[in-house]
């Protein structure tokens, strides 16, 4: 039975990360980028199940610039689903926070996406505005939703992880969660850390050198990672729609069955196209799993 859902509600954005899949896409293929927007009729449409774990966060934008993003909410709590939110929560007032705050509950998570201190978390999140990361913040403490703090490593913030989690608790923040990194492309990357030198784990460096590997999918593990994206087709998860895998899959290749405005979740689930690539996943092995789900 699935457990979750994750939603890529908008693909806009305010930051420009340097390598986050936006960027890279606008990067590559300036021409081909054009602003999405989840519809959300649609999405009420497709949704015909409750009481899910709903991850609102972008391989491409922020869930807090969807224009609608406070009647998804409703819709999804009328649904009893509990949510998780990543932002990296910059550019909006204490106001917009107030009423997000006023929609959540105790079974809801903010995760702020801040890879170190004010002084130099823009190093990565360019054009971050930590003024109005701090007046979120301070506006949602007055809500019982769960604030949590998520710590990207990088080589200019590793060694302040001690002062970032110190900065998280006077905050008020509930969970403080150092993560790594799988998008660097070689060795000599200057933004990898110290520590991950010659040991990074599930990245672009080591599906480069080594992509006839065995697979754990985690999709089949955990059944909440179920994607839509901000146009709204259906993937097994957020990297089998990003840019590099998903015009080669065989979700591009019969984009019509996944359109959400065509079918609902529990017919989609059931379809058997779907049900076949799930039974034979460690068998076909497609490149998104070989990068993300290595096993091991």
């Amino acid at each position: 039975m699935i457990k979750g859902l994750h939603l890529e509600v908008t693909n806009k954005c305010t930051l420009k990360c340097p390598r986050c899949s936006r960027t890279e896409f606008i990067e590559q293929f300036p021409k081909a980028w054009t602003n999405k927007d989840l519809d959300l009729e649609a999405f009420k449409k497709f949704f015909d199940m409750d009481n899910l774990t709903i991850s609102l966060n972008g391989t491409y934008g922020d869930p807090i610039y969807y224009p609608k993003l406070f009647d998804l909410i409703k819709f999804l709590k009328s649904k009893n689903c509990s949510i998780w939110m990543s932002t990296n929560g910059s550019y909006h007032n204490q106001d917009w926070w107030r009423e997000l705050g006023g929609l959540l509950d105790s079974k809801d998570t903010i995760s702020f996406a801040i890879d170190g201190l004010p002084e130099n978390f823009t190093t990565y999140r360019v054009n971050g505005d930590w003024s109005s990361i701090e007046a979120g913040i301070h506006a949602l403490r007055s809500y019982p939703v769960k604030l949590a703090w998520q710590y990207i490593l990088f080589s200019y913030n590793e060694h302040c992880v001690d002062q970032a989690e110190q900065l998280s608790r006077d905050l008020g923040f509930e969970e403080f969660n150092v993560i790594p990194s799988s998008r660097f492309d070689h060795e000599q990357d200057p933004l990898i850390p110290s520590q991950g030198r010659g040991n990074i784990s599930n990245s672009k460096i080591v599906w480069k050198t080594n992509k006839d590997v065995e697979i754990e999918p985690k999709c089949k593990k955990t059944n909440n990672d179920h994607y839509i994206s901000a146009d709204g087709y259906y993937t097994p998860c957020c990297w089998s729609s990003e840019h590099r895998f998903f015009y080669k899959s065989e979700f591009w290749k019969n984009k019509d069955i996944y359109d959400i405005k065509k079918t609902t979740l529990s017919k989609l689930l059931s379809n058997e196209k779907t049900v076949n690539f799930y039974s034979n996943l460690e068998t076909t092995k497609p490149e998104y799993c070989t990068f993300s789900c290595p096993k091991g």
